[in-house]
């Protein structure tokens, strides 16, 4: 992160000085010290490489001076009230493309979706995403949370862009926060209504940030904000209009990868105290075979399942696809951790190009359906008014499909 600091210097009196340890070698910079930050820094010689930084506690350190950030030019239009299903040109500078509008309600719609995508393999990851998979190109894509890893780092965020230009510039494009984005509490769980599904994206981090505010009513509120938003915007879907309902995030709850495991009571996957585990209060005694449990703090998830998954049931949600396990997973219908006809999907794909992790729990349970941890990827969900696919297709695959699964519609929640 920078740290923004007004040195003597006249000509940097209003900069913002980007510093690194000098063993440093991420986007030219690293994080300082808060304790740093609190007591004030001052520069105190510098020269073409190298400031000597005076922390008032009474130390001296040596950072490389880092290049300085300058942004390119952003330009912003906001298109309303565009007609679906349309295609339109337009021109920034020099720069000329097209796109297509999404479709209408109740046509068939296809969306690609993928997580954790970084910059590694992106191009094969953008080329997947955006290929024909059985006759149809994509409406919109998803990124399920962690796009560039850039942690803040301004620079690679512009590379990210520029590499996934050719197919964000022609389709539209829809996302929620990953731990990698979170930084600041910005409240961003939406919805929005593309062609033929529902598509609510919700935040995992949300409320999380502050110094020691786990179970706090700051922290609580941001949860029963978000909770209290999401039974009224399913509450409020047409399902003759949008027949689906499909759930992005970020973070997965029915994952049986070793990796980001959490739990709340001592058998996975089952929460006996719904409000307490809401609050935060997470088992937290790890065994060999189950998996690195984390805290509330780094994987928030479980708490909010505590309470999301009813409302799910209740307004019946045909999938939660998710990334951050660097993974693919596919689960049978869940409800409380039981196989349960017309619950919920639970789909995991962190396989956008940013590291492949190993290693799962044991035993398997029953309704984990198809996995895989070597194969980099994305889903491709395609909604027909009848019925709801979703495929999982390998990079550089045009006609093999590693895995799918057929929703089929309902009109009204199953009730069960």
């Amino acid at each position: 992160a920078a740290l923004a600091h007004e040195p003597p210097h006249p000509l940097r009196r209003h900069s913002t000085l980007l510093l690194q340890y000098t063993s440093s070698n991420h986007c030219g910079m690293t994080k300082i010290p808060s304790s740093w930050l609190c007591v004030g820094l001052e520069v105190v010689a510098e020269s073409a490489a190298v400031h000597r930084v005076f922390g008032s506690h009474g130390s001296t350190f040596i950072f490389q001076l880092a290049s300085f950030y300058t942004s390119p030019n952003l330009h912003t239009a906001k298109l309303c009230n565009l007609p679906a299903d349309t295609k339109f040109n337009y021109a920034v500078q020099e720069y000329s493309g097209s796109f297509k509008t999404v479709p209408a309600a109740s046509k068939k719609t296809v969306l690609s979706v993928v997580g954790d995508v970084g910059i590694e393999n992106i191009q094969d990851t953008i080329s997947n995403l955006g290929s024909d998979l059985k006759g149809s190109t994509p409406d919109a894509v998803i990124i399920a949370g962690d796009w560039t890893y850039a942690n803040g780092c301004h620079e690679d965020w512009d590379t990210w862009l520029e590499a996934t230009q050719p197919l964000f510039s022609k389709v539209p494009l829809l996302g929620i926060s990953g731990n990698h984005e979170a930084k600041q509490d910005h409240r961003t769980w939406y919805s929005a209504n593309v062609g033929n599904i529902h598509t609510v994206f919700l935040d995992d981090y949300t409320g999380i940030f502050g110094t020691d505010n786990i179970g706090s009513n700051y922290w609580l509120t941001h949860r029963n904000q978000q909770l209290d938003w999401l039974k009224a915007d399913l509450a409020a879907v047409n399902r003759e209009k949008t027949p689906f309902v499909v759930v992005f995030k970020h973070n997965p709850y029915y994952n049986t990868w070793a990796s980001h495991q959490c739990q709340c009571s001592p058998v996975k996957f089952e929460i006996n105290d719904v409000e307490s585990c809401w609050k935060g209060n997470y088992y937290m005694n790890s065994t060999s075979t189950g998996g690195k449990l984390g805290d509330t703090y780094d994987e928030p998830h479980c708490g909010l399942q505590g309470k999301f998954e009813d409302v799910y049931a209740k307004h019946g949600v045909d999938a939660v696809i998710a990334g951050h396990v660097h993974a693919y997973e596919r689960t049978a219908p869940l409800y409380k951790n039981k196989i349960t006809e017309g619950a919920p999907i639970y789909v995991t794909v962190g396989t956008g190009g940013h590291g492949l992790y190993q290693g799962a729990i044991k035993p398997i349970p029953e309704w984990s359906k198809s996995t895989s941890s070597s194969l980099y990827g994305a889903s491709r969900l395609v909604a027909d008014n009848d019925k709801l696919t979703i495929y999982y297709r390998a990079n550089g695959e045009t006609t093999t499909i590693f895995d799918s699964v057929e929703i089929k519609s309902r009109a009204k929640p199953a009730g069960w």
